[in-house]
């Protein structure tokens, strides 16, 4: 599966939902090249703030869009470093074998 970048992700939602790049701007408070800029990947990813108003206002999925984005949210780093099972989980992950992975994953569908 080919994974979509932000900039890919912004500009087909943005367009599918016929909305100008004009429009999102003014809908999150950036200049309109701002947001060219970032569908041409001219610029890295925006801050965390920035990517939250994206997604509310083209009604995504903002942990899709912090994914693309290659970004954690804060809350997500609050959680690893504040709670001992998730630093833990977080640090022994890579190690983990492929199978181990797998019974995650059902789990966490659940």
């Amino acid at each position: 599966m080919i994974m979509r970048t932000f900039g890919q992700i912004i500009k087909e939602v943005r367009k599918d939902k016929r909305i100008t790049q004009r429009d999102l701007a003014k809908q999150i408070d950036v200049d309109f090249t701002y947001i060219s800029k970032i569908e041409n990947e001219a610029l890295e990813p925006p801050s965390e703030e920035v990517i939250i108003k994206i997604a509310k206002t083209l009604e995504i999925d903002e942990n899709e869009l912090f994914l693309a984005a290659k970004k954690v949210p804060t809350e997500f780093k609050n959680t690893i470093l504040e709670e001992n099972t998730a630093n833990m989980f977080f640090r022994r992950y890579s190690n983990l074998t492929s199978e181990q992975k797998q019974r995650i994953d059902k789990i966490l569908e659940e």
